[in-house]
């Protein structure tokens, strides 16, 4: 099953992304493989190589994700392949994204179940068709692989089973190892926490060995985290990494800009288009709840309850909500579905025959697995749907077709170099002559005039996105001059420029002068 998915999702993985713009233009997020390039470029001596791999200056995310990528990359680099973009974006989804996930699923299926019954299989299939695991298959990003050290952590927790060994340190390697990618590793400490209470109360240790447990685990996971980002060896790129860390957190809580509404009002919508409905997530956390109370795995679903949680919490309450924000507590959360899978088809002749409170429990069973079926099948319908969408995302795109669209009404200009700004959500390739830079915050006319373009593109939804009267500036100052920048966009009027092509998705304007010589004749 889990080759048969690999294998299928290399098809839409390979498509649309034939250059850069094409790949910013989808997802902007992925352009950032221009750092991995940056790691693997061709150097004077062994020791400017190994500078620049650890060195690349993108600390975001943390080293394995990037060390992974470039290592996937270098063969490409000797075979001189490396400006192969769609090549390029195929090997980092398929190995940096639906690798890990296929893996940390399989593991997740295991310790529920240990591949003895057709539960695993089931429950694997359920895994797979929710609409997030879909969603983040096709894309590089660093959720795949912060998902899989998530779930060795979890792993080799539950391996350990409160003995206090090598598996509890291992497990804060992964945990440290999860904290340097994605900083997610730090909210295991509720998880830690309850499988040293439970050592302690069932008296699998002695309070001194759990103290020193607790302590070596703490060195381990910083040891761990140091290890798995070699940069943090240097003091500038220490700093660096702080600065990142901090504005970060500030984007994270606030928003990129304008303020980002938080709290489960706001989440929902987005929430229940990756995750399911509300009575599947409930079902779902009631059988955690059941599988630690009553169930075989015990402490198993106390460890993904006590690791839900601390991150539902910070992605509801404390930062705004991105599908994949949830992803390392959520798919966890889903495996606890196993308990209510039967050894075997329970309404026969006999559950009739048997006492009323017995019969009534098994329909409600009956019903509730038949909550999990509809709410799969629903899965499938939107997995189709957004599988195709990917695969023919390219296709008669209004995006490509505005970049023609725009070189046609820019006509009139004579062949020479350009300073050309567009919004990074539309297509702009590489273009003779063109000098080209984009920006993901704000504009303002002080931008615009440092930076002395002559041709702007913008976005028509950015426009009304930013112009809308419910949205709130983080900077109340700086936002009263994006506004204006973008109003005047709206009505046609910004300063300087001229408006010489609109359309419903974008707008192109030249500078005055060029207009005034080359659009006037």
């Amino acid at each position: 099953m889990a080759l048969i998915v690999f294998a299928l999702f290399s098809w839409p993985n390979s498509v649309a992304s034939k250059n850069l713009a094409m790949v910013q233009m989808f997802q902007p997020d992925e352009s950032i493989f221009l750092y991995v390039f940056h790691m693997i470029a061709p150097a004077e001596s062994i020791n400017q190589a190994l500078r620049s791999f650890v060195f690349y200056d993108y600390y975001y995310y943390g080293f394995p994700y990037f060390g992974l990528s470039a290592a996937l990359l270098l063969p490409l680099q000797w075979m001189g392949y490396i400006t192969n973009i769609s090549l390029i974006m195929l090997i980092l989804r398929q190995l940096v994204s639906v690798l890990p996930m296929l893996i940390a699923l399989l593991l997740l299926v295991y310790m529920q179940d240990g591949f003895r019954t057709y539960r695993s299989m089931v429950l694997f299939a359920i895994l797979l068709c929710v609409p997030v695991v879909v969603q983040n298959n096709l894309w590089w990003h660093p959720d795949g692989i912060t998902f899989l050290f998530v779930v060795l952590t979890i792993f080799f927790l539950k391996r350990d089973n409160m003995r206090f060994g090598r598996n509890f340190l291992f497990a804060a390697a992964t945990a440290g190892i999860a904290t340097a990618i994605k900083l997610v590793g730090v909210y295991f400490f509720l998880a830690v926490g309850l499988t040293l209470v439970l050592g302690l109360l069932l008296k699998k240790a002695s309070w001194k060995k759990l103290i020193g447990m607790a302590i070596a685990f703490l060195f381990v996971m910083a040891l761990a985290f140091l290890i798995a980002n070699p940069f943090l060896l240097s003091h500038w790129a220490r700093t660096a990494y702080g600065n990142i860390f901090h504005r970060q957190v500030f984007m994270l809580s606030e928003g990129y800009g304008v303020v980002y509404e938080k709290g489960l009002a706001a989440a929902w919508p987005l929430m229940r288009e990756s995750y399911g409905e509300a009575i599947f997530l409930l079902v779902a956390l009631g059988a955690a709840i059941w599988g630690a109370w009553r169930g075989p795995q015990r402490l198993l679903h106390g460890l993904i309850l006590a690791w839900f949680f601390p991150i539902t919490v910070l992605v509801l309450f404390v930062t705004h909500f991105k599908f994949q924000y949830w992803l390392p507590v959520a798919l966890p959360l889903l495996s606890s579905l196993v308990v209510l899978l039967p050894e075997k088809w329970f309404l026969n002749r006999a559950a009739f025959k048997s006492g009323f409170v017995k019969l009534t429990a098994k329909i409600t069973h009956f019903f509730i697995l038949l909550v999990v079926l509809i709410q799969v099948v629903l899965f499938v319908k939107q997995d189709v749907q957004f599988l195709n969408t990917s695969l023919h995302r390219a296709d008669n795109n209004p995006r490509i077709q505005f970049y023609d669209q725009i070189l046609n009404a820019l006509s009139p200009l004579p062949i020479r170099s350009f300073n050309v700004y567009y919004d990074y959500r539309l297509y702009v390739p590489e273009t003779t002559g063109w000098t080209i830079q984009t920006s993901y915050d704000l504009l303002e006319y002080s931008y615009i005039q440092e930076n002395n373009f002559e041709i702007l593109l913008l976005l028509e939804q950015r426009i009304r996105d930013y112009l809308n009267p419910d949205v709130t500036g983080i900077d109340p100052e700086v936002f009263t001059r994006n506004q204006q920048f973008y109003r005047d966009a709206e009505n046609e009027t910004i300063s300087g420029y001229h408006l010489v092509y609109r359309n419903d998705l974008g707008l192109l304007y030249v500078r005055e002068d060029l207009y005034q010589n080359y659009f006037q004749k």
